[in-house]
């Protein structure tokens, strides 16, 4: 089926004289001075798309134990897409402002944060599927709360994770960074211990030393996933991030405790726990 797709695209582009031998960073420039042409425009984001025909094999090969080939076809063309809307290179406020090679920078990062996107996406719904734990129940565990299910988990649940998106994007706006990671990394990483047993079944407890190792060594992947999660600049993000990375992880962990402390006692948080 994508043979098919390789071949539709190429006869699109055909429309733009001399397209094959032209660069890839050209070509979307190209695209975004031709705004006003839309069929025109449907050429040069099939020459685009063609020409990054080979991350799709690079990316199924990286993830073929979970993803299909049409998936990573998905991720290419929403990621070329999200680069021509954004145009992040005339943008001054953005490092790769003025770049000449930026639209390349940013089709590659989108796909990067596609796939680990797509990765956060497939070990949630794991992590639900095998200890039958909501996010938020795994988060109030962590506060020293316990939480019953309600009789519709569909709603709630739905309404309470934007509750908590919102939660952590004002935190960070409030320039709490270290804060709103806590909360993401107790919601969405490895930072508890589980253990199973005929007797009780499976268990999950919350490890704050797992959290701040976890937050000792975070890295790009964690930055662009963190962004593209909270639809937030991946500079900012590791502008915040470097306010506390480096810190000993004995440090990271007692400010992780008094943050979870004063989170305790914080309105929001009392509210999701019924309080």
């Amino acid at each position: 089926m994508l043979d098919d797709y390789k071949e539709s695209l190429r006869s699109c582009a055909s429309l733009i004289p001399g397209w094959e031998t032209k660069g890839k960073n050209e070509l979307c420039r190209e695209y975004v001075q031709h705004k006003d042409n839309e069929r025109l425009q449907n050429a040069y984001f099939a020459a685009i798309v063609y020409r990054y025909w080979n991350l799709i094999a690079k990316y199924y090969y990286m993830s073929s134990n979970v993803a299909s080939v049409e998936d990573c076809y998905e991720w290419l063309v929403d990621s070329v897409y999200g680069c021509l809307k954004a145009t992040s290179w005339d943008n001054p406020n953005t490092s790769i402002y003025n770049d000449p090679n930026g639209p390349d920078k940013v089709i590659n990062r989108c796909m990067k944060c596609a796939r680990l996107t797509y990765y956060q996406f497939i070990n949630r719904k794991k992590r639900k599927d095998n200890f039958g734990l909501l996010s938020i129940e795994e988060m109030a565990e962590s506060f020293g709360a316990t939480i019953s299910e309600p009789e519709d988990t569909t709603t709630p649940d739905k309404l309470t994770d934007w509750a908590i998106v919102d939660f952590i994007r004002d935190a960070f706006g409030k320039k709490d960074y270290f804060t709103a990671i806590l909360i993401d990394c107790i919601i969405n990483e490895e930072v508890f211990d589980v253990t199973t047993s005929f007797e009780t079944g499976t268990q999950s407890e919350f490890n704050v030393r797992k959290l701040a190792r976890f937050i000792s060594e975070i890295d790009d992947n964690y930055i662009i996933e963190f962004a593209h999660r909270y639809k937030l600049d991946v500079e900012d993000v590791e502008k915040g991030v470097s306010y506390f990375k480096d810190l000993k992880t004995s440090t990271l962990r007692a400010k992780a405790e008094t943050v979870l402390e004063r989170l305790r006692h914080d309105s929001f948080i009392k509210l999701l726990r019924g309080g």
